[in-house]
């Protein structure tokens, strides 16, 4: 009879613990913002946190917005092809550079007929879910903040450089008396994302 009582008894156990909402096979929360900031985080916590909150935030955000462009919505769909080789860096080398001063952006936006509808959700739905989830402030052009979360998180600005997938060759030594290269701006967004 005991015996009938401890089979029972650890049957019922196994199978609370196994059911949903059981403790057993419960996932853990993935390491991110707010908890840990995305800067701080390491390759596999980006990874696992783009995996657990970012694709389920964004996929149905882009689909919504247009279902037959994002219908197979995947990493690649904003990290670029070849992104695993680039260990996911951003801005991504596949999505259009966007123009990289104020002006010629409008110029783009009274040009490009398709332009005014993706400003509004890129600037309106994407760029404010992405920043809230890396737990970034989303990019205000009335108050500049360099930390904060804009376009150049996922877009080239024209004239820059995508992310490289392992660093350019060191260039021979100059000799003495030849001018030194200007410095290069750092590309902004949100590092080795995934």
């Amino acid at each position: 009879m005991r015996t009938i009582w401890f089979s029972l008894s650890s049957l019922l156990i196994l199978s609370v613990t196994l059911l949903p909402g059981g403790t057993g096979l419960a996932k853990t929360k993935p390491v991110g913002p707010p908890d840990v900031a995305w800067k701080d985080m390491t390759y596999v916590q980006r990874r696992e946190y783009m995996k657990a909150a970012v694709m389920p935030k964004m996929k149905p955000i882009f689909q919504t917005f247009d279902g037959k462009t994002f219908a197979d919505f995947t990493c690649e769909t904003c990290h670029g092809t070849g992104a695993s080789k680039r260990k996911y860096k951003m801005p991504s080398p596949d999505i259009k550079p966007l123009p990289n001063t104020p002006e010629a952006f409008q110029a783009k936006l009274k040009s490009e007929p398709t332009w005014p509808k993706w400003t509004k959700f890129m600037g309106g739905e994407v760029e404010p879910t992405m920043a809230a989830l890396l737990g970034l402030p989303a990019f205000n052009p009335e108050k500049p903040d360099k930390n904060a979360f804009s376009c150049a998180g996922c877009h080239r600005l024209e004239g820059t450089a995508p992310a490289a997938t392992t660093p350019p060759p060191k260039a021979p030594s100059a000799p003495a008396s030849a001018p030194s290269a200007a410095p290069t701006a750092p590309a902004s967004g949100h590092g080795d994302a995934k």
